[in-house]
C-alpha cells in the first residue's frame, strides 16, 4: 500500500472471511475470488483490506443473545475495530455489517469514517420490525453515508422507514467470467422437461414448486437448496436434490436444465442472483412476479407468474422448449450485457460513491 492510497475496509459478514474464500475459489468451490468480488476494487490509488473471522473472542451464548437482541453482529465489528479505525472508508454488502460498524462509531469505539453500506433484508422486514429496533436502526443510519439496495421494490419502503441517510438503487452483479453462455440444449428435445430451481433464503416458495411439478412425469425437478431433504425425495419421485461441489458441477447442472424457475413468496428483493446467472448462461427463466427480478428483466425477457399459483407455474414451464422461450432467453442474455450486471460494474459503483463522498 502506498502512502496516499485510499484505504478501503470491506466489512464482510461473519462466515465470509476473504482468506478462506480465496482458498475455496482456488479449489473451484466458489464463484468469486473474494465474496462479491470486492478484490476488484484494488487499483492504483486504492488499497483494499477485508474483515477477518479469526480475530477476537469466539462466540458464545451470551454474544449470540446480544446479537439477536440488537439485530446485527456487533461482536464481529468489534473484533475488526482496529482495521475499521485504520480505514478511510468502510464498505459493506449488507445492513448487518453497516449497522454494526455504525454502532461502533456512535459509541466512539472507532473514529467516524464514511460508510457505504448495502441493504438486503432491511426493507423486506421493516414493517414487521419492533418499533424499538426501528428507532435504533434509524439512529444508526445517521452514521451511514449511503445505503444501497439492489431492488427497486425496496424504494417503496424507504419513505416509510425515514432513515437518516440517502438510499440509492445500485444493481447487483455476478462474475461474468464464470457465467459464460452455455451451448443450446439438443434439438429436437426429448423426454421430460428439466426444471431447475435454486436458492437458500427464506423467500423461496418450495411448496408451490413441488405442488406444480411433483410426481408429474412430464417434468424432472432439480432443487439446489438446503430447505429440502431426503424425505421430500422419498415422497416425490421426480425430485432431485443436487449438491454441486464445484463451479464446474454447478454449470453442468444449469446446462442440463430446460428452464430455471424462481418461485418466491411476496418480498421486495429476492431472486436476483439466480435470474442473473440463468440469463448470463442463456437459459430461460420463469419467476414469481415479486422480489428483485423485475428490476433487472422485463416481461419480454423473463416470464412472470403470480405468487402461490402452482397451476400457472406448471403451464408456463410446459412452454420451456418453445421458440418463444428461446427468444426470451436471448433477450435476457442481451439485457445482462447491456445492464452490466457484473461484479466488476458493481464494484465500480462502490468506487464512484467513494469518490463522491470523499470529495464532499
Amino acid at each position: 500500500m502506498r502512502k496516499n492510497d485510499i484505504r478501503v475496509h470491506v466489512q464482510l459478514g461473519y462466515g465470509f472471511d476473504a482468506q478462506v474464500a480465496k482458498e475455496r475459489y482456488r479449489r473451484g468451490e466458489t464463484n468469486d475470488y473474494t465474496p462479491y468480488g470486492f478484490h476488484l476494487a484494488e487499483c492504483p490509488g486504492v488499497a483494499v483490506r477485508f474483515s477477518s473471522d479469526a480475530l477476537g473472542v469466539p462466540r458464545n451464548r451470551l454474544i449470540h443473545a446480544v446479537n439477536n437482541r440488537l439485530g446485527f453482529h456487533i461482536d464481529h465489528a468489534w473484533n475488526n475495530r482496529r482495521a475499521i479505525a485504520d480505514a478511510d472508508v468502510v464498505w459493506t454488502m449488507s445492513e448487518n455489517e453497516a449497522l454494526a460498524v455504525a454502532a461502533l462509531m456512535m459509541l466512539r469505539v472507532v473514529p467516524r469514517r464514511p460508510i457505504i453500506g448495502g441493504a438486503i433484508w432491511l426493507f423486506n422486514n421493516w414493517d414487521r420490525m419492533p418499533r424499538v429496533r426501528q428507532a435504533l436502526f434509524r439512529r444508526l443510519s445517521g452514521y451511514i453515508d449511503v445505503l444501497t439496495v439492489h431492488s427497486a421494490a425496496c424504494l417503496d419502503v424507504v419513505a416509510r422507514a425515514r432513515l437518516r441517510t440517502s438510499v440509492e438503487l445500485s444493481p447487483f452483479g455476478i462474475n461474468a467470467e464464470l457465467y459464460t453462455p452455455l451451448p443450446q440444449r439438443p434439438s429436437p428435445p426429448v423426454g421430460p422437461i428439466h426444471v431447475l430451481a435454486a436458492g437458500n433464503d427464506r423467500t423461496r416458495d418450495w411448496g408451490t414448486l413441488l405442488e406444480a411439478f411433483g410426481n408429474d412425469p412430464r417434468f424432472i425437478v432439480s432443487a439446489w437448496t438446503p430447505a429440502l431433504n431426503a424425505a421430500d425425495t422419498d415422497r416425490i419421485g421426480n425430485l432431485r436434490l443436487p449438491k454441486p461441489p464445484t463451479n464446474k458441477a454447478m454449470l453442468e447442472m444449469f446446462a442440463d436444465a430446460d428452464v430455471i424457475v424462481v418461485p418466491m413468496f411476496p418480498n421486495v428483493f429476492s431472486g436476483i442472483t439466480v435470474a442473473l446467472e440463468a440469463a448470463a448462461l442463456g437459459r430461460p427463466v420463469i419467476s414469481s412476479a415479486t422480489g428483485g427480478v423485475p428490476t433487472y428483466f422485463s416481461e419480454d425477457e423473463v416470464l412472470y407468474v403470480p405468487t402461490d399459483d402452482p397451476a400457472a407455474l406448471r403451464e408456463a414451464a410446459l412452454e420451456a422448449r418453445t421458440p418463444r422461450f428461446a427468444a426470451m432467453a436471448a433477450r435476457a442474455q442481451a439485457r445482462f450485457g447491456k445492464g452490466d450486471y457484473t461484479t466488476g460494474a458493481m464494484i465500480e459503483r462502490y468506487l464512484a460513491l467513494t469518490a463522491r463522498i470523499l470529495r464532499r
